[in-house]
């Protein structure tokens, strides 16, 4: 071989070499096409995600990451093997992590934040590796060579989108609803070049407003609490946060500073009302995580990052949180415009909604003046009886009788159902249509789409339906059918997957029954259904169309190892429920319902709707339509308060333990599960008589109480009771004789309300059994000698007012008050007893105690004025049957007075008193009805101790204090349970 061809053959040699290496380093970028479809891999692509932090934001935005990626075909685990890394707020750390990254074998990096997109932008400046990037403030701000927004003049490795915090907007909103504002405050730390930005606008806006910022620079997370007390210190009116990852890692602090301040945050990052902000206006950051992982998804298809342009994406979120505006020392109010723009709403109660954005629209109705003599017919249609249907009628005749229309007074219902018969639904709209009925009310998804969509005469309400608009009922809540109008009721479908999730962790597929031919359970179903894709979740779906289909499909479930059965609220399917149940509790497993009323069925878990909500809220459109108006004119509403129950008892038997996050977000009923024995029907239809002396609020509260707990305790009305109430209207000769004709009026159970009314039955009623509510002590009463020795016929629940919890609030907070006044009346022996304990809990702690009697409700009014005269510092006033009826009498005299007005009842300050520390009534009828339950499954009365409800409120009225000029220490107030008319 010559010389020159040795040389050549060596140049191509070294030609193959180099030619080898590029293919080998280049791998991962080979495709067969520019299409996802074709473009994924047979095999795994390496992936890396780089966050900065564990916060919710941080989570929420790597979690729609994956979900964008999973949309597009691209799942962790199948042709993805992505790892993440997460520097936890330690830049150093961050830096360390993003050589590694760049120094690996990834095919793609994703970052997440401004001081990630740096670190790894500054690691990667040979390109060794794509890199995508979001939930950055501002992208051309962060310095790594992005010159411009939608342009190409960038790095060509580059790509993703940012995310600027509506600065100047919330500034503005946060100066509407308090007018009054004049400084805000901001933690924030100057070495992020995201939070600068951020506070430079704010610098901007609030010389625009007129505002002063005072601001508190800090380096680590650890420094924010002291930096936000500082500015507590220098008198800030608020707090604002923006994009700060190091204040957005500890916001718990900053929201903890705020709250023992009585001041509020307002936050650019949306979800941080749920740690106590006041609202939030910024991104929906997991649909920015969606956004994120759709342009990955792209540059894993073949796309050059150096064609992506760097775009803004800025998907609006507000958050509301009435729970923290209840606790504000200045007045702050939402606006009807910020309701009806809010994506979320935490009421005081603390229960997240997400309202439908005509709801803050609706109007309020002016009071209605019935026609005098005359009765209003309402047509009751719906699909089949059952506890869900219970719950809406008993929160529409509540709704109605506010509004002025009664039963038995100026109005009557006519019902009919359907037998759960799809097919008689049409049938039943016709009679009701061509009766005397003024309105009909339809419940169910079926009969709103057979009689309220059908019917020709008649003016329709619906309610207890899932989706109106599904059901073809409108093209949206404004413009609907002209002959009717209601409230939609979705269930919080995705909670119950988040929910489920957390209990089951390990949990890869669901199963769900559902019926077709119901356009609310397909709806459902469709929800359900794209959430277990985007979760990875298998979702096993078997249709019915009768409840004779239900055991089969409930087995087929179980024959495809579904690791849970879930609710899509079918009413087909929850006419067979207990069928279900059993499949699912024979098979070990869990149950997951979304109606409240079926937690004693043997469910696991409820994540549902509060019907009875939905049920009152339709008070309203029907009670226009009766008094003339047309239900074309008004819109539809969603009204869907989340409820949340928990079944220890069958957790216990599934081996499962409820995380105690979950055990914080359930309803008190959840109790109820633990001590229902079982769910079957009993046999036998007993008959229960509910007395009460006299009709008052803490009384309707406990009613409310025995109703809510006769369904959670697996007891339906109709099928194992019949309910009648009777009310002696004060009246003692009339109380009387109600007890007499007890023992011939077939009634096998009695429930009775307040010390009168027990009182006179036990002296009545020998051998029926007797369970007892809202009243202050039984054994003084003489049902027994104490909790476990009393009478073998009675039970029941009492509830002696706090005595010496007031006294104890009262030497804390109230050191000057050294003597107080209270009414009573001697003829109720509850009345001395409660003036006794309340007398001898004051001597105790150096209290005087000045009392008057009060024998009829006509001396009250003069009584009330001669103990305002008194040399009294305050007024406690302690209850009785009287006292309650007649408070508002009591209230006048204090306030010409100007005597501190203290009680026991939250309708007292309602009515005007400062402070009560209350019983929860609703809690004693609850659990007055658990007890009930135990009767009538064969338990003796004798055997069921008494008990007093575990809850004690402290409600209070800061408009009632300075009113009384009472002036209410800052603690005390952050301590209410309540805040009445603030």
């Amino acid at each position: 071989m010559t010389e020159s061809s040795k040389r050549i053959a060596f140049s191509l040699f070294l030609v193959f070499i180099a030619a080898a290496i590029q293919l080998w380093s280049d791998r991962h970028n080979r495709h067969s096409g520019p299409s996802v479809a074709q473009t994924i891999a047979t095999t795994a692509i390496p992936i890396a995600i780089l966050q900065h932090s564990s916060n919710p934001m941080m989570d929420a935005i790597r979690q729609g990451v994956l979900d964008g990626l999973h949309n597009q075909g691209y799942t962790d685990g199948q042709n993805l093997a992505i790892t993440t890394y997460n520097a936890e707020g330690d830049l150093p750390t961050g830096n360390m992590m993003a050589q590694k990254i760049t120094g690996g074998d990834y095919k793609l990096a994703v970052s997440i934040s401004t001081v990630m997109l740096q670190a790894l932008a500054n690691a990667n400046r040979n390109g060794r590796v794509a890199h995508v990037f979001g939930a950055v403030t501002s992208p051309v701000a962060a310095g790594v060579g992005i010159k411009s927004l939608d342009s190409l003049d960038k790095p060509p490795y580059l790509t993703g989108i940012g995310t600027p915090q509506p600065v100047k907007d919330i500034f503005r909103v946060a100066k509407q609803l308090n007018p009054a504002l004049k400084t805000v405050g901001v933690v924030w730390n100057p070495a992020e070049v995201n939070s600068e930005f951020c506070t430079k606008l704010a610098r901007e806006v609030s010389a625009e407003l007129g505002l002063s910022l005072l601001e508190a620079p800090v380096e680590q997370a650890k420094d924010v609490r002291e930096a936000a007390e500082s500015l507590v210190a220098r008198g800030v009116e608020a707090f604002w946060t923006g994009g700060d990852a190091t204040v957005n890692a500890t916001v718990d602090s900053l929201t903890e500073v705020a709250r023992n301040a009585r001041i509020p945050v307002f936050s650019n990052i949306s979800g941080h009302a749920k740690h106590g902000t006041l609202f939030d206006l910024g991104a929906d950051y997991h649909e920015v995580g969606e956004e994120i992982g759709r342009i990955a998804a792209e540059v894993l298809g073949g796309a050059n990052p150096a064609t992506l342009p760097v775009k803004d994406y800025v998907p609006k979120r507000i958050m509301l949180n009435e729970t923290t505006r209840g606790g504000l020392r200045d007045p702050w109010q939402f606006t009807q415009e910020l309701y009806a723009q809010a994506d979320t709403v935490i009421d005081k109660n603390g229960v997240e909604t997400r309202p439908n954005k005509t709801n803050a629209t609706v109007p309020v109705p002016a009071p209605i003046a019935w026609q005098v003599g005359k009765t209003y017919k309402i047509g009751l249609a719906y699909f089949a009886p059952e506890p869900g249907i219970d719950s809406v009628l008993a929160g529409l005749r509540e709704g109605l009788k506010a509004l002025g229309l009664e039963e038995d007074r100026n109005l009557s219902f006519r019902a009919m159902h359907a037998q759960a018969e799809i097919a008689q639904i049409p049938t039943m709209g016709q009679v009701l249509d061509s009766s005397d009925v003024d309105a009909i009310l339809t419940l169910t998804t079926p009969v709103l789409q057979g009689v309220g969509m059908m019917v020709k005469h008649k003016p329709v309400v619906f309610t207890y339906v899932t989706d109106p608009l599904a059901a073809g009922a409108g093209k949206d809540f404004n413009e609907h059918l002209p002959n009717l109008t209601g409230i939609g009721s979705f269930p919080p479908v995705e909670d119950m997957l988040n929910l489920t999730r957390k209990v089951l962790p390990k949990v890869r597929s669901l199963g769900t029954l559902y019926n077709p031919s119901e356009a609310n359970s397909v709806k459902v179903a469709e929800v359900l259904r794209d959430l277990c894709r985007k979760a990875g979740i298998n979702l096993e779906e078997v249709p019915i169309n009768t409840t004779a289909e239900v055991i089969q499909g409930a087995q087929a479930m179980v024959a495809r190892k579904v690791g849970a059965i879930v609710s899509v609220g079918d009413n087909t399917m929850y006419q067979a429920v207990d069928a279900i149940a059993k499949v699912a509790k024979d098979a070990n497993i869990p149950l997951i319902l979304d109606q409240p009323e079926f937690i004693g069925h043997d469910a696991l878990m409820v994540v549902g709707v509060d019907y009875k909500e939905s049920g009152r809220a339709a008070a309203e459109p029907l009670a226009q339509i009766l008094n003339g108006a047309k239900p074309a004119a008004i819109p539809f509403r969603n009204v869907s308060k989340k409820s949340i129950l928990l079944n220890e008892r069958m957790a216990k038997q599934l081996h499962i333990t409820f995380p105690d996050e979950l055990r914080a977000l359930a309803t008190p009923a959840t109790a109820a599960a633990q001590v229902t024995p079982s769910t079957q029907a009993l046999g036998h239809t007993w008959k229960i008589k509910r007395m009460l002396y006299v009709e008052s609020p803490p009384a309707e509260d406990a009613v409310r109480g025995i109703d809510d707990g006769f369904k959670a305790a697996g007891l339906q009305a109709g099928r194992d009771f019949v309910m009648s109430d009777a009310s002696a209207q004060g009246d003692m000769s009339i109380l009387s004789g109600l007890a007499d004709a007890v023992g011939s009026d077939g009634t096998e159970l009695l429930m009775t309300l307040s010390t009168p009314t027990l009182q006179t039955v036990l002296h009545k009623v020998k051998k029926i059994p007797i369970v007892f509510t809202f009243v202050a002590d039984p054994v003084v009463a003489g049902a027994g000698k104490d909790d476990t020795h009393h009478l073998p016929n009675v039970t029941g629940v009492y509830t002696l007012a706090p005595f010496e919890e007031m006294v104890q609030l009262l030497k804390q907070y109230f050191p000057a008050i050294h003597s107080v006044g209270s009414l009573f009346t001697p003829g109720e022996d509850n009345s001395v007893h409660n003036m006794e304990v309340f007398e001898q809990a004051a001597t105790r702690q150096g209290l005087t105690v000045s009392k008057l009697p009060v024998n009829s409700a006509s001396e009250l009014p003069n009584a009330a004025l001669a103990m305002a005269s008194q040399p009294i510092d305050a007024w406690v006033q302690t209850l009785d049957n009287q006292m309650v009826a007649g408070f508002t009498a009591i209230a006048q005299a204090a306030l010409r007075a100007k005597k501190p007005l203290f009680t026991f009842t939250e309708s007292g300050v309602e009515q005007g008193a400062a402070v009560a520390y209350t019983m929860d009534y609703y809690q004693a009828g609850f659990d007055a009805a658990l007890k009930a339950a135990e009767v009538m499954r064969g338990t003796a009365p004798g055997d069921i101790p008494f008990s007093k409800p575990g809850k004690i409120s402290l409600i209070i009225s800061e408009a009632h204090a300075k009113a009384l000029q009472l002036a209410l220490p800052a603690e005390l107030v952050s301590k209410a349970d309540k805040r009445l008319g603030h």
